[in-house]
């Protein structure tokens, strides 16, 4: 059985879900060092087996006021 991939807004919610259940803080904030955030990302990727992000990912976003 192949598992399908997930889509952006259930990566986003399964991140933050897995984030709020680990054991340790997770602190993010303009002011702290983003680095193990991005190591975060990395391993929830690669347990999900998601795809790479795309080259120019930042022309694509769109952040909230």
């Amino acid at each position: 059985m192949t598992k399908e991939e997930m889509n952006a807004s259930e990566a986003v919610y399964g991140f933050v879900a897995w984030l709020s259940c680990r054991k340790e803080k997770t602190v993010i904030s303009s002011t702290d060092n983003c680095a193990p955030l991005a190591e975060l990302i990395k391993q929830f990727c690669e347990t999900n087996e998601l795809t790479e992000p795309r080259e120019n990912l930042q022309e694509r976003l769109t952040h909230p006021d």
